[in-house]
């Protein structure tokens, strides 16, 4: 009973829709409900604001398609695998990469609003403190990297980052740690600089 509680959220979702419990369309919605924040958060840092909508939909749209013809691959067939969350991370970083030949701008995270908020101030803290990490590595991390950091932050396997970016699971690791140590460094001393990281 207690390794059901340690499954992951879609494990239940995609195991009803390959028997046939769940319909496509219910089982996306739920899906949806559950990924929808982490693919608008993975885009917020990666494309300019006013792209991350549209490119939610296309997101979501080429999911869609997939997910009705869904076949389980064969390394995902395990209690503890993420299938539908690794082509979300696929799916997101194809499409900011399709989104960024034509031209890249960096632009800062958007501040949060700090009136309208209703969050706990724990968790407002957490969040502006988020928010700052993110709008650093934005700023001086490689591409490369913002995935890897991104990626693990949303709890996508090294193995399937690894293989988005056609590297080993070993530089998978070592580069989010090196990401998080900068980024730990840079906070802590409130120097305003952090060194730029790359391959």
């Amino acid at each position: 009973m207690s390794d059901e509680r340690e499954l992951p959220p879609e494990h239940g979702i995609v195991s009803g829709r390959i028997s046939g419990a769940l319909s496509v369309d219910a089982s996306f919605e739920h899906l949806y409900r559950i990924y929808a924040p982490v693919v608008v958060g993975w885009l917020v840092v990666r494309v300019e604001s006013n792209m991350v909508e549209d490119l939610v939909q296309d997101v979501w749209s080429v999911f869609y398609r997939r997910w009705r013809t869904w076949q389980q691959p064969p390394e995902m067939n395990t209690p503890s695998a993420r299938p539908v969350l690794s082509f979300l991370f696929r799916t997101v970083h194809l499409t900011a990469k399709a989104h960024h030949r034509a031209k890249l701008v960096h632009e800062p995270i958007e501040e949060l609003d700090l009136l309208d908020h209703k969050a706990a101030p724990q968790r407002l803290f957490e969040r502006l403190t988020l928010a700052r990490c993110l709008e650093l590595a934005r700023k001086h991390c490689c591409p490369d990297d913002m995935e890897i950091l991104t990626g693990k932050l949303a709890g996508v396997p090294a193995k399937e980052i690894a293989r988005t970016l056609s590297i080993t699971e070993a530089a998978v690791d070592h580069r989010y740690r090196n990401v998080l140590e900068h980024l730990r460094r840079h906070v802590q001393s409130g120097t305003g600089e952090i060194h730029a990281m790359g391959n």
